[in-house]
């Protein structure tokens, strides 16, 4: 195996985002094997590249061929690292929105309004015996919260 193809390995496993251990319980390997190939010790066997090529969704011709630098294939790259990036962005913000609503939502004094909220309900629907009832949420809410 040449140590090109052995780049592609690694390059396309860190793509995928998977470790050696990953890669290789995938593949039914153990990680030393993955990390020889890698290293363009050894040469996965054909089960395993095709194996390889149908976990990663590409052709073998594709897996084993270098690419070489064309204009194409950089310009694909660019389009990716785009693609990527607006992605990370994209996916900071929306971490970002619901850490703000979780923070709001683990601040509102919940179990304080509960006593205003059995008030209302006992004097304007005269239901203070079931009213009660509302105290038993203060662990549901919050434990909504958290899951969110």
């Amino acid at each position: 195996m040449t140590l090109e193809i052995a780049n592609r390995l690694v390059a396309l496993r860190r793509e995928h985002g998977l470790t050696q251990e990953g890669l290789a319980s995938a593949l039914g390997v153990s990680r030393q094997a993955v990390s020889k190939w890698e290293r363009a010790e050894a040469s996965p066997d054909t089960d395993n590249l095709i194996a390889l090529s149908q976990l990663y969704g590409i052709s073998l011709d594709d897996l084993l061929s270098p690419k070489g630098a064309t204009p194409e294939d950089k310009e694909r790259e660019a389009v990716l690292a785009a693609a990527e990036a607006w992605d990370r962005a994209e996916n900071a913000q929306s971490r970002s929105r619901r850490n703000v609503w979780k923070r709001r939502l683990r601040a509102f004094p919940y179990g304080a309004c509960l006593p205003f909220v059995y008030l209302v309900l006992g004097f304007a629907f005269h239901l203070w015996h079931p009213g009660w009832l509302i105290f038993l949420t203060v662990p549901i809410y919050y434990a909504l919260v958290e899951a969110l």
